[in-house]
């Protein structure tokens, strides 16, 4: 969203959302505009933000009411809807808004975002409305809106040429008849129902009804019938339609609209906890990685009690380090390396895997199609997705007896399909293939199935609530969707989409492959760079047993301080990604401005194909990713500065 500073990286989803959208602070003063917000008040983003509502345009009354819903929402934290009128250079514009609040760090309300939408066209309808009441009688045949006059008795007297033409009528097959000889019996049953509430009353009386247009699609109409006596005394009832087809339409996109973007949001917010709680998590595991294999050094023959306990610290820290990918994968950040696959070959290779992982009483079933394009993946991450869906499927049936079926095949999707698709962003329609795992469990409600994919939630007695969570991580970081199926008591099925690869060769994979382990560093210097002190520590060990020389640096400001002090002596820098102050790609600019030729070697939790994107072709020399043990971070630094 456009605003009074830059923003890194590309384009926000707020910058191609066609609804208008503002950020305002707690000062009453637009801190954020949307491209599509600045045009609707025909100003630059520039003009906008930092102004308040009455700067904007909006009549005094208005931009009063605005400011007190703002402060409603900074106050309660609850949202508001309302509607306000704003003079724009195309004259007065009618809008309906929703403000929601922003929550900060501390679960405050840090700022409060609003989405407009344009309803000119129904207030200057509405304005027709109310005037075509008084003057009905004298433009009623010259009216662009279906009109017509009827009787005490529902007989039409009068019909325009608008409502010949809106319902594919001729007047004259209509003029004598009543409702109930044209109009299926609900329908006619409210129309005379109306007739006679308004004769009785003397008022306008409002309605809605759905008929067939003249193209056969139903069309929802407005109908407002009034009644008046002519010079004899006797009753009728005036009538004016406006067709609310394409405003009911539009608001049903906008409320689908809101729903999908405040999904996002969460999904959003998720993947940022998910993707930090691993982040940090990976850290404290490379520790404990680290100084187990680094302990294994100093094993004498004979310790095998105290190697058996170093790999019980191992093997446990592998497991949690599993966890750490699980969330990650969530937030669409995990280990890839990807390539063109079968899906039929990557369920093939753990099919017998599969089977023993389903409760006995359950039977898997395969209905594999054949000649399926490749699709574009980690082959691992599929195995997991597979794999926790048939164990998702198996925990539904429980220990009754029932069927999984796992079934593959390809689709042509379009938009339509694409957008009733759950846990997706941005689909293209084209060739799809799909992975389908069906159960006759238990099935879901609709509650559970809208927080079936929310991390942490679960409705098993055990389990972390990460399987189904890392699916669909995995799945959007293949640019993939799901769509999920259930009723209570009669199972469920998720169906997983993935892109059909493109001919021609895919990306290659991202693992590093490090030389064979030379003896010694040869006293070379080493300069690690990471805001975690247990594993700098832990680091200089593991270095200084190769037999390197090691000088360490908290932070990226302090590691380019370092190298600035004797540049030529450091053989290679140790860098990990994310820090305060400057990050790794910060420092890794400054350090090459002082030593062109400088080996950097990047350490992160993250997946290599993210942690490296913004250092392709810039002459990084590895990548070690977290957690790692010893002898990997020897083998990569031997790797980066040879023998």
């Amino acid at each position: 969203m456009t605003s009074s500073r830059e923003e890194p990286g590309g384009p926000l989803a707020a910058d191609v959302i066609p609804a208008p959208i503002f950020r305002i602070g707690p000062d009453l003063r637009v801190l954020a505009v949307n491209p599509a917000g600045a045009a609707t008040l025909g100003r630059p983003a520039e003009a906008v933000v930092g102004r308040s509502p009455a700067e904007l345009g909006f009549a005094p009354a208005d931009a009063a009411r605005l400011a007190a819903e703002v402060r409603d929402v900074f106050a309660t934290g609850q949202p508001v809807v309302g509607e306000a009128v704003v003079k724009t250079p195309t004259g007065e514009r009618w809008f309906q808004h929703r403000m929601g609040p922003e929550l900060g760090p501390g679960g405050e309300v840090a700022a409060v975002v609003v989405v407009t939408a344009d309803v000119t066209a129904l207030k200057q309808s509405e304005r027709a409305l109310r005037a075509s009441e008084e003057r009905f009688h004298r433009f009623m045949a010259h009216t662009p809106l279906p009109a017509w006059v009827q009787d005490a008795d529902g007989r039409y007297v009068y019909l325009n040429p608008a409502y010949e033409r809106a319902l594919g009528i001729r007047a004259a097959d209509w003029v004598g008849k009543r409702g109930h000889d044209v109009w299926p019996a609900e329908v006619a049953d409210r129309i005379q129902a109306n007739i006679k509430l308004a004769l009785e009353t003397g008022r306008t009386v409002e309605g809605r009804e759905l008929t067939p247009g003249p193209d056969g699609v139903g069309r929802t109409w407005l109908n407002v019938k009034f009644p008046y006596r002519d010079a004899s005394g006797r009753g009728f009832v005036g009538g004016i339609a406006v067709d609310l087809t394409e405003q009911l339409r539009a608001e049903a996109d906008r409320r689908e609209f809101e729903k999908k973007m405040l999904q996002a949001q969460k999904l959003e917010s998720l993947g940022v906890l998910a993707g930090g709680i691993a982040h940090d998590f990976n850290n404290l595991l490379t520790s404990v990685l680290g100084y187990a294999s680094l302990g294994r050094f100093h094993l004498t023959p004979g310790d095998d009690q105290l190697a058996e306990c170093f790999d019980h610290v191992e093997k446990a820290a592998v497991r949690a380090a599993e966890l750490c990918q699980q969330m990650l994968a969530y937030a669409g950040r995990g280990m890839f390396a990807v390539a063109d696959m079968d899906l039929n070959g990557l369920v093939g290779e753990i099919a017998q895997l599969l089977a023993t992982v389903i409760r006995k009483k359950a039977v898997l079933k395969f209905n594999l199609a054949d000649g399926l394009p490749a699709i574009r993946v980690d082959p691992t991450q599929i195995r997991q997705v597979v794999m926790n869906l048939i164990t998702n499927a198996s925990d539904a049936i429980g220990e009754q007896s029932g069927v999984i079926t796992l079934t593959t095949g390809g689709l042509d999707a379009d938009a339509r399909y694409l957008a009733d698709i759950q846990a997706a962003d941005d689909l293209t329609p084209g060739r799809y293939v799909y992975l389908e795992v069906s159960d006759t469990g238990c099935g879901m409600t609709e509650d559970v199935i809208a927080r079936v994919f929310d991390p942490f939630f679960t409705t098993k007695f055990t389990g972390r609530g990460l399987g189904l969570a890392a699916v669909q991580g995995i799945v959007r970081a293949h640019r993939g969707a799901i769509k999920v199926y259930s009723q209570p008591g009669r199972g469920s099925t998720f169906k997983v989409l993935f892109p059909a690869a493109d001919p021609g060769p895919g990306p290659a994979a991202d693992q590093l492959t490090p030389a064979a382990l030379p003896k010694h560093g040869r006293g070379r210097l080493i300069l690690v760079v990471d805001d975690e002190e247990d594993i700098r520590v832990m680091a200089r060990k593991v270095l200084e047993m190769g037999g390197f020389s090691v000088e360490l640096a908290p932070d990226g400001r302090a590691g380019v301080a370092a190298f600035v002090r004797h540049p030529d002596a450091v053989a290679a820098v140790l860098l990990d990604l994310t820090m305060p102050h400057l990050d790794g790609a910060e420092a890794f600019r400054e350090l090459r401005q002082v030593r062109p030729d400088v080996t950097v070697l990047l350490t992160s939790g993250f997946a290599a194909h993210e942690a490296m994107a913004g250092f392709q072709g810039k002459g990084l020399a590895g990548f070690v990713r977290k957690p790692f043990r010893a002898q990997e971070l020897l083998a990569a630094v031997f790797a980066a500065v040879g023998p």
